[in-house]
């Protein structure tokens, strides 16, 4: 490996990490300043922004789901309530976006297009989503009937895919105005 490459390589690794960190922070920070009626949802529009700007920064096939697994392990640390959802959740949330960026061409190249960066960021949503909410409904959190706990899980998904979208498109915009 040439000298260049390996500097390349520690510098997005740091950028992913600090990234990771901030994603930590502001979705733990947000999740206790709105109470526990909206707990969670600010870190979507979080996660949507942050790791749509990791992937289109390094431009590096698996930064997201580094950016994920880092993500994961710093929650399970900052988290108050035990939270094994957590690392799953943002792994799968990683895998997904850099999946569906790399799928049919250059991940570095498509890191960047508007329409990648949205279905990347609505379908990593979906599986943070599911892998999330069947991890709760498994662990019995949910004391619901099936039509209530199908209501539940609608909704937070949308929610989810919504602020998924919102904090990519600002992605978007920060990359139409200085890329």
């Amino acid at each position: 490996m040439h000298q260049a490459t390996k500097v390349k390589t520690a510098k997005n690794i740091a950028v992913i990490a600090l990234i990771s960190a901030s994603y930590s922070v502001l979705g733990t920070a947000s999740g206790l300043l709105v109470g526990p009626a909206l707990r969670g949802y600010p870190a979507h529009f979080f996660r949507g922004l942050l790791m749509s700007m990791a992937a289109a920064y390094s431009r590096w096939m698996w930064s997201t789901a580094l950016m994920g697994v880092i993500s994961g392990l710093v929650f399970l640390v900052l988290v108050p309530a035990p939270a094994p959802y957590l690392l799953a959740s943002t792994l799968a949330a990683g895998l997904v976006y850099d999946a569906v960026v790399a799928v049919g061409g250059s991940y570095a190249a498509s890191a960047r297009r508007r329409g990648r960066i949205l279905s990347a960021a609505t379908l990593s949503g979906l599986a943070e989503s599911v892998v999330a909410l069947a991890i709760l409904t498994y662990l019995g959190f949910f004391q619901v009937p099936a039509p209530v706990l199908a209501i539940i899980w609608a909704g937070a998904i949308a929610a989810n895919l919504v602020l998924s979208v919102a904090g990519s498109s600002v992605t978007i915009l920060i990359l139409r105005r200085y890329a």
